[in-house]
């Protein structure tokens, strides 16, 4: 399986696994071959999925090939994604590249949103609205919300059908965290 994603020709390739199976070792030997190739190294990108993963790739890929590569790209799934922020933030319908929020400035944001709120509008949740706990759990539910793609009426609906009246209140504040954002010309990962 891994000399088949190294013969692989043009074109996508979902290379799956589990923890340990080689996903990262072959994924780093394909890029390497790529360059040395002839591949240009600004036009080929390695994304990985964490800091340290992208450092250990990067310094081993910095060891082995024998030139120097200022634009060699080995990024995060994040990185990735402000680049495109940032090089296409106009297609993207935003005057100029969106701030990006990284997980402190967004804990803090939550926070001081939720501090604002009225407890009286949160039947089930207004007791822990000052609580370090609860504002980092409603900081999580917003990422799987947006990872999801989920809307404040979808979270809503799914509410309703499930029972879950908290989920309501949560429902609401997403709705109300994306406009406050929209409103800063910032966006989280």
């Amino acid at each position: 399986e891994q000399q088949r994603v190294l013969d692989h020709g043009d074109g996508a390739l979902l290379v799956t696994g589990g923890a340990g199976t080689g996903k990262s070792t072959v994924l780093r030997e394909r890029f390497a071959r790529l360059i040395e190739a002839g591949a240009d190294p600004e036009r080929v990108a390695l994304v990985v999925g964490s800091v340290g993963a992208r450092n250990t790739t990067r310094s081993a890929l910095l060891d082995r090939l024998p030139s120097s590569l200022p634009g060699l790209q080995v990024v995060t799934f994040h990185g990735l994604a402000n680049r495109i922020l940032r090089e296409r933030h106009g297609a993207l319908g935003y005057a100029e590249p969106p701030r990006v929020l990284g997980s402190t400035e967004q804990f803090a944001k939550v926070r001081e949103l939720l501090q604002g709120e009225d407890p009286s509008e949160w039947p089930a949740y207004g007791s822990l609205l000052r609580l370090r706990g609860f504002v980092d759990e409603v900081r999580q539910f917003l990422v799987r919300a947006q990872e999801e793609m989920r809307t404040p009426e979808s979270i809503a609906e799914a509410a309703d059908a499930r029972g879950l009246t908290g989920w309501h209140e949560l429902a609401r504040f997403l709705g109300g965290y994306q406009a406050v954002l929209d409103d800063l010309n910032a966006v989280d990962f």
